[in-house]
């Protein structure tokens, strides 16, 4: 029917809600419409937590005393973490690839899935040596005859063994030493800290400063700020100005392209190392009291390729060093073997990260970015060794900075958005 004034049909009166509260079928629509972000969540964060989880769960089991021996042998932990390793890594790469995931959402999972990967490596390798030192304590200490009344220290376990070395260590979380250290809490500790090689012991700072915090805080939202506007008023119009002379393969003119992108992109790029390397980590490193702040070195100054990546990235350098590097050196392989091996598992690390979330696997514009620092890194050598105490001394500098900015990131960018958008196939 039509109101008093004719404007219309009367809108029926609302339903009275009902006397018990909330009805079960508007809690059945808040879980039916909660269920798929708890899903995501799941799928997201499950196989990490899991992972965190069954590593130390291995260790535990692994440990030896001299009241009871391990419940799994070293050959048996080590065997369990690889697959642990290869779960924590591989289920989320699966997800990014195949799942619904936007491009973000996924390389943030692979960032935190590589990450953990890294770190449980790191926790597996050094447990595996502690295992095999306190095993050799434990029988050194069983084949000796009873400490004399009175000794100062007792040699019955790798922690006493340790501590004749460590007394003098300072501004350490604690002097517990293995097994005591194979604790939830310490797992937590350094899955959370800004390193990627696990340690008993850290340096801790003596207290939190909240205006130190806040500081970061205020300057990685100023930088993630320039970082999106410089993304969507510079670089996405000269990307999508660039569609024509891609499908014209206009190669002129994509040069010119790729030359005005230089800039904006190089602006983005090192607005992001300052956000991650120098904000967000020593934001983690301060809410933790984590005493160890050397993230990066003067890397802008290389004048070698090889000294940009020993510089620009120390917590991934440390590990490569430690779990990749000197592991296949005492595999007696040639230092320019191994050098090879360490950039293959960097630019496996690239692609995985980058690759999977844009589902360009058949493109591995990473990898294949990684693998070519190898020759560079032996050309910028020769040429620093030709003109080092020469008034050419910086020449390498200046190749790094050319290659980097006016070559290799413009490039990578304007193909990586090619291959997204499709604009070769439409």
């Amino acid at each position: 029917g039509l109101s008093a004034g004719g404007r219309g049909p009367t809108p029926p009166p609302l339903a009275p809600p009902p006397a018990g509260g909330v009805s079960m079928a508007s809690l059945h629509n808040l879980c039916a419409s909660l269920w798929p972000t708890a899903r995501a969540l799941a799928l997201y964060f499950g196989p990490l937590l899991l992972g965190i989880g069954a590593a130390w769960l291995i260790e535990r089991s692994a440990i030896r005393t001299h009241s009871r021996g391990p419940r799994v042998s070293d050959a048996q932990a080590n065997a369990l973490h690889a697959l642990n390793l290869a779960l924590t890594l591989l289920l989320p790469c699966a997800y990014s690839y195949w799942g619904d995931l936007s491009y973000g959402a996924g390389i943030v999972l692979l960032l935190l899935a590589c990450t953990l990967f890294m770190k449980l490596t790191s926790w597996a390798h050094a447990h595996h040596d502690l295992r095999l030192a306190n095993a050799e304590a434990l029988e050194e200490s069983a084949a000796q005859s009873p400490p004399p009344p009175g000794a100062t220290h007792d040699f019955s376990s790798l922690a006493a063994t340790i501590s004749r070395f460590a007394t003098d260590v300072q501004h350490t979380e604690s002097a517990a030493h293995y097994p005591h250290t194979v604790t939830m809490p310490r797992l937590l500790y350094f899955v959370f800290a800004p390193t990627l090689c696990y340690q008993e012991a850290f340096p801790r700072s003596p207290s939190v400063r909240p205006v130190y915090v806040l500081s970061l805080l205020l300057r990685g939202l100023v930088m993630c700020l320039i970082i999106v506007f410089i993304s969507v008023q510079m670089i996405h119009p000269l990307l999508r100005n660039s569609e024509p002379a891609v499908v014209a393969r206009d190669m002129p003119k994509l040069l010119e392209r790729l030359i005005k992108l230089a800039l904006p992109v190089t602006y983005v790029w090192l607005a992001g190392f300052y956000v991650f390397f120098h904000v967000w980590m020593n934001l983690l490193a301060e809410l933790l009291r984590f005493g160890d702040r050397l993230f990066y070195k003067a890397w802008w100054n290389a004048v070698t390729f090889e000294a940009y990546w020993r510089l620009w990235n120390l917590p991934v350098h440390h590990w490569i060093a430690r779990h990749v590097y000197f592991p296949a050196l005492r595999k007696r392989l040639s230092k320019a073997a191994v050098g090879f091996i360490a950039f293959t598992v960097s630019a496996v690390f690239h692609e995985l990260v980058i690759a999977l979330p844009l589902k360009s696997g058949h493109m591995p514009l990473a990898f294949l970015a990684m693998m070519a620092q190898v020759p560079l890194v032996a050309v910028s050598a020769a040429i620093n060794a030709r003109v080092a105490g020469t008034p050419f001394a910086q020449l390498g500098n200046y190749l790094f900075w050319i290659a980097f900015c006016f070559l290799g990131q413009p490039a990578a960018v304007l193909l990586y958005y090619v291959h997204c958008t499709g604009v070769l196939y439409h």
